[in-house]
């Protein structure tokens, strides 16, 4: 498995000292979809200054997120036009540790992500459970000013395989995110195409080491780059997906 060969050169960082060092759960986020066969001169330049994340002895974790909108997919067309006061909300599930976390991502108004998480145990295919109204009330309401449109139902369900890589001495982390696959509620599904995968560096300044990297590998950033936004636009053909389209003709496809 390409995740794990991947990961066996780094040596290992914990989760209790990477969440203690560089949890970012403020950051600047920058997105890439490179081809797999670029992974290795990537690891080779971040090998000097990176660590993995291991835990229990594994390094490739698989994830399972849901994802939440509205019947109008509010979530989706805010981030389509870039509105600055938006958030997304997901509920994932670790699938090797059977933990649970309800997630909110907001922007801030300089464009730095910010990431709100609480420990989850309700059943995430149906609608969010009042806990999670309440938390996801708070965050949009302290961050906004106005309360978060509620309608919300389960509108994407994801899975994928994660290598971490970190930094935290230097407050950096990088992603990277195999076998990207999904489905829509009403059954319409995709999957990246074969040979691509996402890698996200967050930082708390910018300008992250594997940024620099990317630059001198001739990788530019993927902009508008969101797993929800590209999932829903390939599996609902009638919403708007005209920024997305580079996007998803290049690397994803039906299943």
């Amino acid at each position: 498995m390409l995740a794990c060969s991947l990961a066996e050169p780094f040596a290992p960082v914990g989760l209790e000292q990477l969440d203690a060092e560089a949890a970012l759960r403020d950051r600047i986020d920058v997105k890439y979809i490179v081809p797999r066969e670029l992974l290795g001169p990537l690891a080779e330049r971040l090998a000097a200054t990176h660590r993995v994340l291991e835990i229990e002895g594994l390094r490739a974790f698989a994830y399972d997120t849901t994802y939440y909108d509205t019947a109008e997919l509010r979530a989706y067309r805010d981030h389509l036009q870039r509105r600055r006061r938006r958030f997304k909300c997901r509920a994932r599930d670790y699938v090797d540790s059977g933990a649970r976390a309800f997630e909110v991502k907001l922007k801030s108004a300089r464009g730095r992500t910010v990431k709100h998480r609480m420990d989850y145990e309700h059943e995430p295919r149906g609608a969010l459970s009042a806990p999670a109204l309440r938390f996801l009330r708070e965050c949009v309401e302290r961050s906004y000013g106005r309360p978060p449109h509620e309608d919300l139902r389960a509108a994407m369900l994801m899975t994928y395989t994660r290598v971490t890589l970190a930094a935290p001495e230097l407050g950096e982390r990088l992603t990277l995110d195999f076998d990207l696959a999904f489905r829509a509620p009403g059954g319409a599904a995709g999957r990246m195409a074969a040979g691509a995968v996402i890698v996200e560096s967050k930082s708390a300044r910018g300008a992250a080491t594997a940024e620099r990297v990317m630059r001198a590998l001739g990788v530019r950033p993927a902009l508008g780059c969101s797993k929800y936004c590209l999932a829903t636009a390939l599996t609902r053909p009638e919403v708007n997906s005209n920024p997305l389209r580079p996007l998803l003709r290049r690397y994803f496809e039906r299943a």
